[in-house]
This record gives C-alpha cells, structure tokens and sequence, in this order.
C-alpha cells in the first residue's frame, strides 16, 4: 500500500521511497510474483460479482481485467530485468505500476463487495 499511494498520491517527500525500500517491501520477486497470481483471483471474484449486480460488476471486472494486464505486464517485465541484468534502471518504476495496479484492483473489488454483498463484504476484507 505504501508504494502504491506513493505513486498513486504524489505528495512533497514522494522521492524518499528508495527503490531498495519499495523491493523490500513488496516481498522481492516473490512477492510481485504472489501479487501477479493474487491479481487473477481478484478478477474472478469480481466477475463473481456480476451474478448479483450486473451493470455494476461487468464495468468493475473489465477494470479490474485492465488493472491486472498492466500488474501481469510489469512483473514480466521486472522479471526479465532480474534474470538477464536489463533494463535495471526501469524496475523501480515496474515496481509502481505493479503496486498500484494490485492496490486498485483490491480497493474495487472491496467496494463492489461492500455496495452488492455487505454480508460477505467483512470476510473478504480480513481475508485481504
């Protein structure tokens, strides 16, 4: 989330988020890996969605279908930069777009849930 709303809400110290830092707390490879798989499911949720709310969950799910395009595009490409030394410079700025798509993408599906099924709503929010 922080790096995330570091990119998303630029504010005065925005620049302090070192690349190290953001690395660090994204969990590494590994974790824009995990964040890469968690993306699909969170598209599938969403397109869950639409049995209850069609109008509403059709436009969420293909936002978040694009979300995830760009998450999946960044980590190929942070993966690519990793494994043949290219292109080291750009990783920080992977890491952002893969932080921001996953951050956006949460934060609609939690508000579809919360508009169309406040009862599973509390459980999906702990749950992510």
């Amino acid at each position: 989330m922080t790096v995330a709303l570091n990119h998303l809400v630029p504010e005065r110290d925005a620049l302090n988020l070192e690349p190290q830092k953001m690395w660090i707390l994204m969990g590494g490879l590994e974790g824009v890996q995990r964040m890469r798989e968690n993306g699909r499911i969170l598209v599938a949720l969403a397109s869950y969605v639409e049995r209850w709310n069609f109008d509403e969950g059709i436009i969420i799910a293909e936002r978040m279908r694009r979300d995830g395009m760009q998450l999946r595009r960044a980590v190929t490409r942070i993966m690519l930069a990793t494994f043949l030394g290219r292109q080291r410079m750009r990783v920080p700025f992977y890491l952002q777009e893969v932080a921001s798509s996953y951050y956006l993408m949460r934060q609609r599906l939690l508000v579809l849930y919360e508009t169309n099924h406040a009862g599973l709503y509390s459980r999906l929010a702990e749950a992510l």
